[in-house]
C-alpha cells in the first residue's frame, strides 16, 4: 500500500517518471545519464518529489531504479510509454497523474503544477509547444485509463494518438510562456549530441 503522508504541495497529484525506451541513439540507460551532478533518473524524481506524492518509477525494460522509491511493471511489455502510463493510471492513488520522461532534464514543476490545476473535468491536460503536444510533459486524469487500456490493445499505442481522441486540454505557448515557464523544458536527449547541447545551454 502507498502511503500518502507527505506534504500538502504535492497533495492530489500522483507523479510517475518513465524511463523505458531502448537507448540506442545513445548508448547508455538514458536514467543513468550524469547532469548537473545527479542522474537524470534522480533528478526527474527530485523535481516531481516538490509537487507529486508518491512519485512512482516506470522503469520498463531497464534496471531503473532509486532504493527506497516505488516502482511498478509495465501494463504490456515493450509498449513504449504507454505501457508505463497505464500501469501508473492503475497504481495511482489519485484522480491526477503527472507523467514525465526521464530524458527530460528540466522537466518544471511549476509547469506541471499549472497543468493539474487548469486539467478541470478533461481527461488530459497537455501543452502545444513548436514540435505539437508535449505528452511526456503532461498531467493525465483517471478518467482517460480506459481509453488508454483500448488504445494499448489497439494498432496505436502512442500518446498523442490517445490524446487526439480523448477529452484533453490543449494549454498553447502564449499561455505557459506568459506563466514565466520556459520552453526548456521540453528539451530531451535522445543522443550524446543532445546532451552536449542541452551542457552547453545550462551554463548558459
Amino acid at each position: 500500500m502507498i502511503r500518502q503522508d507527505r506534504a500538502p504541495s504535492g497533495a492530489g497529484l500522483t507523479g510517475v517518471v518513465l524511463c523505458g525506451g531502448r537507448s540506442s541513439r545513445m548508448g547508455v540507460d538514458k536514467a543513468t545519464i550524469r547532469f548537473e551532478g545527479t542522474t537524470l533518473l534522480a533528478r526527474a524524481v527530485a523535481r516531481l518529489d516538490e509537487v507529486c506524492h508518491p512519485v512512482l518509477i516506470a522503469p520498463g525494460g531497464t534496471p531503473a531504479r532509486i532504493t527506497g522509491r516505488p516502482w511498478i511493471v509495465d501494463a504490456v511489455p515493450d509498449a513504449g510509454p504507454l505501457g508505463g502510463v497505464v500501469a501508473a493510471l492503475r497504481t495511482s492513488p489519485h484522480r491526477l497523474m503527472a507523467v514525465v520522461a526521464v530524458d527530460l532534464p528540466w522537466m518544471n514543476p511549476q509547469l506541471i503544477r499549472m497543468l493539474a490545476d487548469l486539467i478541470g473535468d478533461h481527461d488530459a491536460a497537455v501543452c502545444e509547444a513548436r514540435g505539437g503536444v508535449e505528452p511526456l510533459h503532461a498531467v493525465y486524469a483517471i478518467s482517460i485509463l480506459a481509453a488508454a487500456e483500448a488504445a494499448l490493445a489497439g494498432p496505436d499505442r502512442s500518446l498523442r494518438g490517445l490524446i487526439s481522441t480523448a477529452n484533453a486540454l490543449h494549454v498553447p505557448e502564449s499561455e505557459w510562456r506568459g506563466a514565466g515557464i520556459s520552453e526548456r523544458f521540453a528539451l530531451n536527449i535522445n543522443t550524446p549530441e543532445d546532451l552536449a547541447e542541452v551542457t552547453r545551454e545550462a551554463r548558459r
